[in-house]
């Protein structure tokens, strides 16, 4: 079962199954030459406009200000997820619709994406984000409160527009982290 959780554009997909060693190295792969040079100017800029992109993102779907999130979600926006489904923006923002009801709080302090890489051709940047999501759920059976973290790795593609600046249109899930429940490993 695949279970999407959409942060604004950004999104992280809660797997059944781990990632496998193949999935990680291709993961690493994409920021190895852009770790070997060091990035200009441009990419600076580029990179720091869409990280506040992201960083506000996260604080609106904290405050489950879906109608925010899904304002700078384009309507050509997709994501590939690591099983080969792709979803378009009408099924993440539904997906993100379920998802915020079934989570009591979103803990915006320790939930995070961090950019690991940017490339830039023109007005489209190539993105390697590593996020961290955590939130509170309820327990299905009593209710009671449980924190729930998950980890993903997305190669993203970034373009910009005159009218909403730096907006993902692509997202593919390249790697699947580990899932926690209170604390401790979780194998769903």
């Amino acid at each position: 079962m695949v279970r999407a959780i959409v942060l604004g554009t950004i999104t992280l997909i809660g797997v059944v199954s781990p990632a496998t060693g193949d999935v990680a190295a291709l993961a690493q792969a994409g920021c190895g030459a852009q770790k070997a040079r060091r990035s200009t100017p441009q990419e600076r800029i580029v990179q720091r406009d869409i990280q506040e992109a992201i960083d506000q993102e996260i604080e609106e779907l904290g405050a489950k200000d879906l109608d925010a999130v899904s304002r700078r979600t384009p309507q050509d926006f997709t994501i590939r997820l690591l099983n080969g489904t792709t979803l378009n923006r009408e099924q993440v923002i539904q997906g993100m619709r379920e998802d915020l009801k079934a989570v009591l709080s979103i803990d915006v302090d320790r939930t995070y994406t961090k950019i690991e890489c940017l490339t830039l051709s023109g007005k489209e940047a190539t993105v390697y984000t590593k996020q961290q999501y955590v939130r509170t759920i309820p327990d299905r059976k009593d209710g009671s409160p449980h924190e729930v973290i998950t980890s993903v790795r997305h190669r993203e593609t970034w373009s910009y527009t005159s009218d909403d600046g730096w907006v993902a249109k692509r997202v593919e899930e390249i790697e699947q982290g580990p899932t926690y429940l209170d604390g401790e490993p979780y194998n769903p």
